[in-house]
């Protein structure tokens, strides 16, 4: 373009002195054949005239470079028009594929964390898949090693049933003010039979004599066992609240009345109970808690010093490894004012085949308690009263579940 504008220029000066040229001849010419008979007034009327004629001719030669320069410039500010239309078509076709870009990535790791996420995830039948799957139906004495036990001795061995002995209960010290105790009776009755009766929460005080308020202050439906889920990445407690939280289950608000050292003691609390039909995930439970060669009094003194109570890691009550469970766990809420800082708890139930006479049956119920009272009641003081109303309490249990079958 530049280039053009120099030709134009140098046509329209090439031209302009071309007629100057011309124009002076002429003049001349005129001036000669007129010969010199004009005054000196009519010379610089001449003059004058010919300043007009060289601006005429100036103004005829540059007029074609005139109007390329309007036309060039109308097409100048054509093409800057243009040219800023394109580039915010550019800018905003950019913006498009960027905003797609962006968008596309988003939903690429969105897919992805929703794929780990799935991947973490378990549901809870698959874990109980491949961890409890025995069916007792058919087995018999002979089919169940009694040795395999979640407690070790003195609690069980190879020989015992208890049917139709007293409770065996056991206490272990730990920190904080606190007591584990663990408790356990054989039922002439079904597993069913026993867990209908501590799941009609209504009506517990019918059953446990030492039970003086028993309000239900809320009902949890719970979600079927195919549709609870888990995240297993998260830490033990954190699955298992997860998992409770999805269970059926109620609250209950509490009273228990007992006479401690001559004096009438009540101890309220309110509780979270939750009911796990095919039993709770070993993760819940101390990992080390199961038979390994070493005695329960050795483990019991370590834990006296060294494991605090946890809320959602549950003390394991003693039970046959290898048979099936159903578990409810009690656990004081979070923000009760009741007399126990901690109070967790679970009831564990499991058949004992070839434990009843022909045509009966016999199951074992077994209770495991870690109770935390306020710091101004030594738990030294009731730990005596908790064991004689635990044994009570089972024993409550056993006769009502067995005069309803009779």
């Amino acid at each position: 373009m530049p280039k053009a504008v120099a030709e134009v220029l140098k046509d329209a000066t090439i031209s302009a002195v071309d007629l100057a040229v011309e124009e002076v001849f002429r003049s001349n010419s005129e001036q000669q054949s007129l010969g010199r008979s004009t005054s000196s007034s009519s010379s610089s009327s001449q003059q004058s005239q010919a300043d007009l004629d060289i601006t005429a001719i100036v103004e005829e030669a540059f007029a074609p470079m005139e109007q390329s320069l309007d036309e060039l410039e109308e097409s100048l500010q054509q093409a800057r028009k243009s040219h800023k239309l394109a580039k915010s078509h550019a800018h905003n076709a950019m913006e498009a594929i960027q905003a797609a870009a962006i968008a596309q990535a988003e939903a690429a790791v969105t897919a992805v964390s929703r794929a780990e996420e799935v991947a973490e995830r378990i549901a809870l039948v698959e874990y109980y898949a491949s961890t409890n799957n025995v069916n007792s139906t058919d087995l018999s004495l002979e089919d169940i090693d009694f040795a395999t036990s979640e407690m070790a001795p003195p609690f069980l061995d190879e020989d015992q049933c208890l049917v139709p002995g007293e409770p065996v209960v056991r206490v272990e010290k730990a920190l904080e003010n606190s007591r584990r105790i663990f408790a356990g009776i054989d039922v002439m009755a079904e597993v069913d039979d026993v867990w209908k009766v501590l799941t009609d929460y209504e009506h517990l005080e019918n059953v446990v004599p030492n039970l003086l308020v028993n309000d239900v202050l809320k009902l949890h439906p719970g979600v079927p066992i195919s549709e609870v889920h888990v995240d297993q990445s998260q830490p033990d407690t954190n699955q298992c609240r997860e998992i409770a939280e999805q269970m059926k289950g109620a609250e209950l608000r509490q009273v228990g009345g007992a006479k401690v050292v001559g004096i009438n003691f009540s101890a309220r609390t309110t509780l979270e109970v939750r009911e796990w039909p095919q039993g709770l995930p070993d993760f819940a439970h101390f990992q080390d808690d199961v038979w390994q060669g070493k005695s329960r009094k050795e483990r019991a003194k370590d834990y006296a010093t060294a494991v605090k109570l946890e809320r959602y890691r549950f003390p394991r009550p003693f039970a046959v490894s290898k048979l099936p469970t159903r578990d409810i766990t009690m656990q004081s809420v979070e923000d009760d004012d009741g007399e126990f800082r901690m109070y967790q708890g679970v009831w564990r139930m499991q058949p004992l085949p070839g434990c009843a006479p022909d045509g009966q049956d016999a199951m074992r119920l077994t209770y495991a308690v870690e109770v935390s009272p306020r710091s101004y009641l030594p738990v030294q003081l009731i730990e005596g009263r908790i064991v004689k109303d635990l044994c009570t309490n089972l024993k409550a249990i056993r006769d009502f579940v067995e005069a309803s079958k009779a």
